[in-house]
């Protein structure tokens, strides 16, 4: 049987080094693994509302077409499902408040490429917050996307 003799100063070096590779690796896990945390944004007014979108390149009428109150189900199914997973992708947190009452915006997109009329941008809040957003084209052919402006 063997023994292995380490003094206590390569003891300290070597937990020191094992420190400082495990601390790495937790730091570049978090730099590239997990989710990010949805931003809150808040849009109290009509204005906020527009210059939201705005900000993504849409340019809107500025009062809306509908305004919407929904109670959102407890367990988001089938479409509702689709939708909360196309808001992920946008870091809005629309899964978190399955089971709320929520109102939703829906505007006149009026430069939409290419399509010229029967584009809506709708917007979800929770009280102030914004936590759900889309482009719809209406009609045949119709679709929904988020509210990223599509590049030409």
């Amino acid at each position: 049987m063997r023994v292995i003799h380490i003094s206590r100063r390569r003891m300290v070096l070597l937990s020191l080094a094992l420190g400082l590779v495990i601390g790495s690796a937790l730091m570049l896990a978090g730099c590239f693994g997990g989710d990010k945390a949805p931003e809150i944004i808040t849009a109290a007014t009509a204005e906020e509302r527009v210059a939201y979108l705005e900000g993504f390149g849409w340019q809107v009428n500025p009062q809306p077409i509908e305004t919407l109150d929904l109670q959102l189900p407890e367990r988001l199914e089938n479409e509702w499902e689709t939708y909360a997973k196309l808001q992920k992708g946008q870091n809005l947190p629309f899964a978190d408040f399955a089971g709320q009452a929520v109102k939703r915006y829906t505007y006149t997109v009026t430069n939409y490429p290419d399509i010229p009329q029967g584009v809506q941008a709708n917007l979800y809040l929770w009280g102030d917050q914004i936590i759900g957003g889309d482009i719809i084209v209406i009609g045949q052919g119709g679709f929904q996307t988020d509210l990223s402006f599509p590049q030409t």
